[in-house]
C-alpha cells in the first residue's frame, strides 16, 4: 500500500527522533526536504528525503555518515520507500564552500522546500549560495559524471566492446531533468525542484534544444502511464540526452 503524506511525515519524524537519541546534543535539527518538504509529495511515487544539521565539524560529520546511511537503509527496507539522508556540519551551510562536497543544491532545497521534523534551526539565516558557488558545484558533479563515463569506456575498450549505451526509463528521466534544472538555475536564476514543473518552465525560457519525443515520454513516465521504452526508442533518447548535456554545459558551465 502506498504511503500517504501524513504517514511519510510520521516515518520521517521517527527517523529524526532516532538520530537525536543516538547522537544526543550533536543533532541541531532534522528537516524533510524535497517533495515531502514541499507540496508535491505523491504516494507511491515520492521518496522521503531528510536533511540533518549537526554540531560536528566536517570531519566528525564524515565519520558518522555511514552509520546514518545504514539507519536510512533500514527505514527504506522496513517501509518500502526510498529514504534519503543528507547529514551536514553546520559550518558547511555557510561560505566559503568546499567545491568537492557538492552540497549547494541540497542547501537550496533546504532553503526553498523544507519542513522541520525535529529540533530548531532558522533556515532563513543561511545565505543563498551565489552564482559562482552554484556553477562550481555543478562542475564538480559533472566532473564526477565524466569520470564515470571514461571508466566505462575504458572498460569497454579493454573488453573489446562497442559502446551502445541505453539508459533505462528512470535514469533517462532523472538525468534529463537534472540538465533542464541546471539550465534554469544557472542561465535564468530559476530554482525549481518540482520535477512535474521543470519541462514546462524550460520550454518557457528560451530552450536551446528541444525534443518532443523525450519530453512526452518523461511526462508520461512521471504520471506512471508508461514503462521503459523499447531499445530503439531508448537508444534514440539516450543519444539526445548526451547532446542536451553538451549544449547545456557549454551554455552555463564552460561559456565564460
Amino acid at each position: 500500500m502506498a504511503i500517504s503524506y501524513n504517514e511519510a511525515i510520521k516515518i520521517a519524524q521517527k527517523f529524526a527522533k532516532e538520530l537525536y537519541e543516538k547522537y544526543n546534543y550533536n543533532i541541531i535539527a532534522v528537516f524533510a526536504i524535497g517533495s515531502l518538504g514541499s507540496d508535491y509529495y505523491r504516494p507511491g511515487q515520492s521518496d522521503i528525503d531528510t536533511f540533518t544539521i549537526t554540531k560536528y565539524d566536517r570531519n566528525g560529520r564524515q565519520a558518522i555518515r555511514k552509520d546514518v546511511r545504514e539507519i536510512a537503509d533500514r527505514y527504506d527496507n522496513e517501509y518500502g520507500i526510498g529514504f534519503g539522508a543528507i547529514i551536514v556540519a553546520e559550518e558547511q551551510l555557510y561560505p566559503p564552500y568546499v567545491k568537492t562536497e557538492e552540497l549547494i543544491l541540497e542547501i537550496l532545497r533546504l532553503k526553498t522546500q523544507s519542513k522541520l521534523l525535529y529540533g530548531m534551526y532558522d533556515v532563513k539565516k543561511i545565505p543563498m549560495p551565489d552564482k559562482q558557488a552554484i556553477i562550481d558545484d555543478a562542475i564538480s558533479f559533472q566532473e564526477w559524471i565524466d569520470e564515470r563515463k571514461r571508466e566505462r569506456q575504458k572498460k569497454e575498450e579493454l573488453e573489446g566492446k562497442v559502446s551502445n549505451k541505453i539508459l533505462n526509463g528512470e535514469i533517462l528521466v532523472n538525468c534529463t531533468l537534472i540538465s533542464l534544472k541546471r539550465y534554469l538555475l544557472i542561465k535564468h536564476d530559476i530554482i525549481e525542484f518540482n520535477k512535474f514543473k521543470v519541462i514546462e518552465l524550460y520550454l518557457e525560457n528560451n530552450p536551446p534544444i528541444v525534443n518532443d519525443e523525450v519530453f512526452e515520454y518523461i511526462n508520461l513516465r512521471l504520471h506512471e502511464k508508461i514503462g521503459d521504452a523499447c531499445d530503439e526508442k531508448a537508444l534514440r533518447m539516450t543519444r539526445w540526452l548526451d547532446e542536451l548535456e553538451k549544449v547545456v554545459n557549454n551554455l552555463v558551465l564552460y561559456n565564460k
